[in-house]
């Protein structure tokens, strides 16, 4: 369908009236003359064109200096800025077109605040980051044989599955963690231990800078002595990067075995693991 183009002109009557006249003092018969009139035509048109008009397609009322109404196709760059003596910028492969507001040209830019470290993109202050997270199991046992009541680094939690900002740190005797910023965090702790029955011990994350649990749980343990009985935390705190975290285990004054592979008929595979990742 072809588009009807519509030219408000924004030259003045007496602008069209200057030209008509003129054109008339030439004389009568020149005016009779076919080139003549055709170039008395072209420069009615064109002269308006030329004062600073708006062109509109597919609308009588343009509202800017093109105001096209309906879908446009580019086949070829698209140049932002420039002036008379200077090519605009058509920017990089990659980037988005970005407004700065009224009256203002737009500019090419990268898309902001996409990382390339592995994870969870989430959105903060307007920015896009990859969330913080960490996930780990566990590459042998955990025997404790204490009796005192207190809390207790889980040992052999060096098998990292994720640690996107290298914030984690492990031997077979320890572990420690801390968070970049301060936010809220997801917990997630499978712990699968065995201990006497009717004792209730407490799994979760201890900050070492305030000497307390951050988050925990404690189960009363109903499984017979020697058997396994499965612990799960699942929660979200806030989190501070002052903080200096491990996951503990407090045994409630009785031997405790921590486990990080469960087997059976079926075969066997990792149970225990532990992981933080960073909500907002």
């Amino acid at each position: 369908m072809v588009k009807e183009i519509f030219i408000e002109f924004r030259c003045t009557a007496v602008l069209f009236l200057v030209i008509f006249t003129k054109y008339r003092a030439l004389g009568g018969t020149l005016i009779k003359n076919t080139m003549m009139k055709k170039n008395l035509i072209l420069g009615i048109l064109l002269l308006p064109l030329l004062t600073y008009s708006q062109v509109g397609i597919s609308t009588p009322t343009p509202q800017k200096n093109l105001h096209v109404n309906g879908s446009l196709q580019i086949t070829n760059e698209l140049n932002l800025g420039g002036d008379a003596i200077r090519t605009g910028s058509a920017g990089r492969a990659g980037q988005v077109l970005k407004s700065n507001g009224p009256g203002a040209v737009p500019t090419w830019e990268n898309l902001a605040g996409v990382p390339n470290d592995t994870g969870t993109v989430i959105a903060v202050n307007g920015q896009f980051i990859v969330a913080q997270e960490i996930v780990v199991q566990m590459t042998a046992d955990y025997v404790l044989s204490a009796s005192v009541d207190r809390t207790y680094t889980i040992e052999n939690l060096t098998n990292v599955i994720i640690d996107n900002q290298n914030n984690y740190f492990s031997s077979a005797r320890t572990n420690l963690f801390t968070v970049k910023a301060d936010g809220i965090y997801e917990v997630i702790m499978n712990v699968q231990l065995s201990t006497d029955n009717g004792k209730s011990p407490v799994i979760g994350i201890w900050d070492s800078t305030t000497n307390s649990w951050v988050a925990m749980v404690n189960d009363y343990f109903t499984a017979p002595t020697g058997h396994f009985q499965t612990y799960t935390l699942i929660t979200s705190i806030p989190m501070l990067a002052s903080g200096r975290y491990s996951f503990r285990v407090a045994p409630d004054g009785a031997g405790t075995t921590i486990r990080y592979l469960s087997s059976g008929s079926t075969g066997s595979g990792p149970v225990t693991q532990m992981s933080v990742k960073r909500l907002k």
